[in-house]
Order: structure tokens, then sequence, then C-alpha cells
């Protein structure tokens, strides 16, 4: 799934002109792994170094590599301990997290599944979004807002993923790249089949870019539910790297035939 980057940016810039801004986000979208991509995406932008905005996420500075390997000590999600559901507890903790301050530009907090958040908490919540300690920025993670009450949905800018998803020229474009993305993630493929496979369904710059993005999504969202984190965000590596050599000049084929090698 690819984003639109430069949208999320000009968002982030015209709502920050506005003085009543409560740096909150409502994010919705039904596919949770969609969402929680978006989420991360928004966060790297929010979180990057980089001072031409255009530019975020630069993917290269600290900010940008911690948030990709999980690393960050500025990105708090709201642990949910009860069996389908938030508890008091939860938000209190993270709450008193994030009156700590950043260590970079904004420490961020993350409700993934808002809509399991009761009533209660979401009334604890409207302290934080009414009154905003500086730097702080919260990003709600909802499949329908509409579950949320009121006071919440007021105080935050609701951003809809699929206005700032990417779409590709044609159905037919987007399964040639699934099906060169599925068979590079398959274990048990060999090196030519992977090869064959890039080589018929990858035909221009722009697909090679969007296919390691892609790539870059499954490693990332792998690493957050699996267990192998060192692994995935040494395959996040080896993709970023990827990027870099088609961005030197090197032909797209040749980086990708690079890159599976690595990552085999």
């Amino acid at each position: 799934m690819q984003f639109d980057t430069t949208k999320i940016n000009n968002m982030i810039l015209n709502t920050g002109r506005d003085t009543n801004f409560s740096r909150a986000y409502i994010v919705e979208e039904k596919e949770t792994r969609v969402r929680e991509a978006f989420v991360e995406k928004l966060a790297s932008i929010l979180e990057c170094e980089e001072t031409d905005s255009a530019l975020r996420p630069c993917g290269q500075c600290a900010s940008c590599r911690q948030i990709a390997k999980g690393t960050s000590m500025d990105i708090v999600h709201m642990e949910m301990t009860g069996k389908n559901s938030y508890k008091t507890e939860d938000a209190t903790e993270m709450m008193e997290r994030l009156r700590l301050g950043s260590y970079g530009k904004h420490v961020i907090g993350i409700i993934d599944d808002a809509d399991s958040l009761t009533e209660i908490i979401q009334n604890k919540l409207l302290k934080t979004l009414e009154e905003p300690e500086r730097g702080v920025v919260i990003i709600l993670g909802s499949s329908n807002k509409s579950r949320l009450l009121k006071t919440i949905q007021s105080r935050c800018i609701t951003i809809r993923v699929r206005d700032y998803t990417e779409q590709y020229e044609d159905e037919s474009a987007a399964e040639m790249l699934c099906e060169a993305l599925e068979t590079i993630m398959r274990e048990e493929s060999f090196f030519y089949e992977k090869r064959n496979v890039i080589a018929k369904n990858i035909k221009t710059r722009q697909d090679a870019e969007k296919l390691i993005g892609m790539l870059e999504d499954e490693y990332r969202y792998n690493m957050i539910h699996g267990t192998m984190r060192e692994e995935m965000a040494d395959m996040i590596d080896i993709a970023e790297e990827a990027v870099k050599d088609i961005k030197r000049g090197m032909d797209y084929s040749k980086a990708l035939k690079r890159l599976i090698l690595e990552i085999q």
C-alpha cells in the first residue's frame, strides 16, 4: 500500500496554521493492517528531521530510522490489557508518559482500535485533547469514527486513509505488482523464479520503487506483529539501500536483482 506523502504533508501544514489545531488525528480505515501502516507513515512524517517538508519522511534521519525499527522513545502506544478492550489504567499510563515530553520534535500517543475505548476513557482523554501539552500529538485509529464521542471527534482532524492512498493507473498494474511482491516474499521461491517474475511485471523505475515500498510495508508489518524484529529491521535497511541505488542512477532491474539476492 502506497500513501500520498505530498498530500499528507500539505494536510499537516494547512491544519497547522489553524490556531485551534489540537494536534490530534482520527485515522479512519476499516482494514487494520492498512490503518496501522498509515499511522506509522503519519508518525514518521511528523517526527522526521528533514527541514524540507516535501521530502518527509526522509527515511534516513535518526527519527525515521527509529520509527521504522520500532525503537523510537517518542512513539507511545496505549497498551490494551483487557481481554477485548482498554482499561482505565492503560489510558492513565499513556497520559503520564505523554506529560513527560519528547526527545525529538513530538511525543506521539497512538491508540489503535480506538472504537474499543469506553466512554469513561474517552472522557479522560478529552482533557488532553482540550489542553494539549506542548509537543504532544494524539493519533486514534478507528474503523468507524461514529463510534467515538462527538466531543472527541470535534477536537480531532479526521483522516480517511483512502483519501491519501495513491491509486495505480489500472487494476492490472496493481495485480502485477502484487504478484511480484508475493513471489519475492515466498521463501521457497528460487532466485531465478523471483528474477523472472520481476522481469515480467516490473517495466519502469516507478514500478520498481512502488514494489520496494510495498516490500518495506510488509517487513514493517511483520516487524511490529512478529517475533523477528532484528531480522525484519535488516530487511528494511536492504530495501532502503535498493531505493538509494536507483536514485543514484543504477538500473532499476539491477537494483532489484541485488535486492532479492540479499534477502534470499
